[in-house]
């Protein structure tokens, strides 16, 4: 896997800049991109990557499988750990947000 604990900074200020829906905060934006781009990885490692706790991103994740753009599974590699991956939709989002 690519180390994502280095995001570019041009990356960093567009994803920041990015709030296509008023009801999405920054966090929420940048977390969407991250499991996008890296499915299935795990709520520590995407807590390093933003500078954040563990806790927040759980938080963070549970809006966004509210709003349909996330979705969390059992890992089948070890049963302890839960897998989050964008919807089809959330992906979506990603891409426009990247295209803009």
């Amino acid at each position: 896997m690519t180390d994502i604990l280095t995001i570019p900074p041009e990356a960093q200020a567009f994803i920041l800049a990015s709030q296509p829906d008023a009801n999405m905060t920054c966090r929420q934006i940048a977390i969407l991109a991250l499991v996008a781009e890296y499915p299935g990885e795990s709520n520590k490692i995407l807590a390093r990557t933003l500078g954040v706790s563990a806790p927040v991103v759980t938080r963070t994740a549970d809006k966004l499988v509210e709003l349909g753009l996330l979705k969390r599974r059992v890992s089948m590699m070890d049963r302890r750990l839960v897998e989050l991956t964008a919807t089809p939709a959330g992906a979506r989002l990603v891409r426009e947000i990247a295209s803009a």
